[in-house]
């Protein structure tokens, strides 16, 4: 029986490379940029422009970058991330964390810029609110100046901490000195200009004789005025007075009265300065005005808020650059003043604040925790994966993935195990296969060492055969014997004989086998040839499982040529003599039936004729539309000229070759062709490979 041939690899096939052409292609964009390059440097050293060497500088710069970056690309992912989890690490971090953290950085940035926004609001407050002050004392003293009950001269010049100056006919009449003597009209209030405008507007500054910053309000009723201003003499710094009124620690700073560099920005109408925050860090005053305010607190914010030029007191110009205010406070002076006009509002605020917040901070959290047990879990399936594939590729194909997962990881991983498991069983039916095949090869080489050999020479025979079984073990079986001489002048004998046990594969071959043992035994001992077909049939029936077996023995006289032929159950032999055809048909039971009854005939050969047997393969053979070969055609096929043996045997393997057409016998093809010739003496063994394709094999 031939066995299919495995259709596995006997390996399992390693990781696959890159593609050559992603390589060549990658090789040639290298070599390309470099050329270019090259390229650009010659045209610019020809051109020797200031211009074409910066483009160039330029054009190199990008190209290493651009290279330094590629190189740090793939060190990063061939280094650290060519594992799943260290990549699946890696996007959650990129993708997920870092977003986060930068959201909470940029957030926690624009709170710190909207309380610096909100400290210039508090200055301004603080400032308006003075300025209003001013404004209401001046307007308070006005009435009675008016009205001519009191005299300017002896008005008093400070009140509440505003030093004040009185005027009859835009004239100074008395008051504080270090007003102007002529009325400051640029102070008056416009009754006109819009409040809330004003509002939003820091007041102006103005300068003292003595330098000093101050803030100054006046106020007009016919020919009388007043005007109010803070006096930094009695009450302090201007800006001391306006970080009590706003809690914001407040310094106004005169341009290149920084500590370092300092930039105005302007957008449309609004001005913004850009100074180091070094100024208003640091100050045992500042700590102490905190400290004062129960609002101590390592952590500062700073602002900055413009408070515009210092004003001439007299004119009102402009006599020195912006001032800016330098802002300062903690963070609990920032939400005091935030969350103190209200409790209700204040209440509302914080659910309002935190309940998104807590809400958000639970979404993170749980998110992070999933990210975590995914990337664990698939980096912990993917190892799996790739160590139980590493295995595979080893050889190792009993390694299998513990399958604990319900969703599309653990159907690949149960698909591997399937997947191994059908390798295993493959490798191992493979395995046996081979096993059997090579114990195959072993058995066909020791059944054509029981047919005859290449070295038997009779004197008067010519013999030609050919054998071929259908499967790797045949149960067809021939021999020829040269049998002991029965008496005074006999010249020898040859025992011709043909079998065929029931079946095929190797338990025909044992058996046949088995025969010719028996037959060899048989023939040693001396047993007369008629009984050799009984004692054949004695020993088949001895075996333990019952078989048939048809067989034919022809015993020759070679020196008179008289054949003795008994068939048991085989198909006819054919005497061929003179052109005409003899079908020898004798009818038997085969050995191992129930009866025991032979055929037998007795007749003589001349010279010249041919003797040929033959098992029933030849007479089975079918075509393609499964009409068999049949006696008849066998016969037809026999019909010719038989001056030798070979001839004989060719011609009828050719028939069948012809007749099947390359569909092959489904039987074990025997043949043997003898020529009796007393003056020859030469025999013709079996064919190998020839003649099996000649006979479509």
């Amino acid at each position: 029986m031939t066995l299919p041939r495995a259709s596995a690899r006997d390996s399992v096939p390693s990781r696959e490379k890159k593609p050559g052409r992603i390589r060549r292609w990658r090789r040639a964009a290298w070599l390309s940029a470099c050329v270019l390059a090259l390229a650009l440097s010659i045209v610019a050293l020809r051109l020797d422009s200031p211009l074409a060497v910066n483009v160039l500088a330029w054009l190199v710069g990008s190209m290493a970058a651009v290279v330094i970056l590629w190189a740090g690309f793939v060190w990063l992912q061939r280094r650290l991330l060519w594992r799943v989890g260290r990549r699946l690490a890696f996007s959650y971090v990129l993708f997920g964390l870092l977003p986060f953290l930068l959201s909470l950085v940029l957030v926690i940035v624009a709170a710190y810029l909207l309380s610096g926004f909100f400290l210039g609001h508090l200055y301004r407050d603080a400032a308006i609110g003075l300025q209003e002050e001013l404004e209401a004392v001046s307007a308070f003293l006005i009435q009675p100046l008016e009205m001519g009950l009191l005299d300017p001269s002896g008005l008093p010049s400070e009140l509440g901490g505003a030093a004040l100056a009185y005027y009859q006919d835009d004239v100074r009449a008395g008051g504080d000195p270090r007003a102007p003597d002529g009325f400051p009209a640029w102070l008056e209030a416009d009754d006109e200009f819009d409040g809330q405008r004003r509002r939003s507007r820091v007041p102006p500054l103005v300068v003292l004789p003595d330098g000093s910053s101050t803030l100054a309000a006046a106020f007009r009723r016919g020919t009388s005025a007043v005007v109010a201003f803070y006096d930094p003499a009695s009450m302090g710094q201007l800006e001391r007075e306006l970080s009590r009124r706003s809690d914001v620690w407040t310094q106004l700073r005169r341009q290149g009265e920084t500590d370092g560099a300092e930039w105005t920005v302007q957008v449309r109408d609004a001005e913004f300065v850009l100074q180091p925050l070094a100024r208003t860090q640091g100050g045992a005053e500042r700590e102490a005005f905190f400290e004062s305010l129960g609002a101590d607190f390592p952590l500062s914010i700073v602002g900055v808020e413009m408070a515009g030029p210092l004003h001439s007191f007299a004119s009102g110009e402009a006599v020195s650059p912006p001032v800016s205010a330098s802002l300062a406070a903690t963070q609990p002076i920032v939400f005091r003043h935030l969350f103190s006009s209200s409790g209700q509002v204040d209440t509302l605020g914080l659910i309002a604040f935190f309940i998104p917040a807590f809400l958000l901070f639970d979404v993170f959290i749980a998110a992070m925790v999933m990210a975590l047990f995914m990337i664990l879990g698939l980096s912990r399936a993917v190892n799996r994966l790739s160590a139980a594939t590493g295995a595979v590729q080893a050889g190792d194909f009993s390694a299998r993935i513990p399958v604990r997962r319900k969703d599309q990881i653990g159907a690949l991983q149960r698909s591997f195990n399937e997947m191994a498991g059908g390798l295993e069983r493959l490798i191992a039916e493979r395995t046996a296969r081979r096993a059997l095949e090579q114990e195959l090869e072993f058995a066909r080489e020791v059944q054509k060492n029981l047919i005859p050999g290449q070295g038997l020479q009779v004197e008067g025979v010519e013999f030609a055969t050919f054998f071929e079984p259908s499967a790797a073990i045949g149960g067809d079986y021939f021999d020829i014997l040269e049998l002991p001489a029965e008496g005074e002048g006999d010249s020898g004998r040859l025992g011709v004989v043909i079998a065929d046990v029931a079946g095929h594969g190797l338990s025909a071959g044992l058996r046949m086998a088995m025969l010719k043992a028996g037959l060899l035994t048989l023939v040693e001992e001396g047993k007369p040839a008629r009984q050799l077909i009984p004692a054949l049939d004695s020993l088949v029936r001895k075996a333990s499982d019952r078989v048939f077996v048809t067989a034919s023995l022809s015993l020759i006289d070679l020196s008179t040529g008289v054949v003795e032929m008994t068939n048991a159950g085989h198909p006819p032999a054919y005497l061929l003599r003179d052109g005409e055809i003899e079908e020898i048909l004798l009818a038997g039971s085969p050995l191992g039936a129930l009866g025991e009854d032979y055929g037998f005939r007795r007749f003589e050969l001349e010279p010249g004729d041919v003797m040929v047997w033959l098992s029933d393969g030849f007479i089975e053979a079918s075509a393609a539309d499964g009409e068999v070969f049949g006696y008849d055609r066998t016969m037809e096929s026999l019909k010719g000229s038989a001056d030798s043996a070979m001839e004989v045997r060719d011609r009828i393997l050719e028939e069948i070759h012809r007749y099947t057409e390359g569909v092959g016998a489904d039987d074990d093809l025997t043949l043997v062709v003898m020529r009796y010739q007393p003056e020859a003496a030469t025999v013709a063994t079996p064919v190998g490979h020839e003649l099996l394709r000649a006979a479509g094999g």
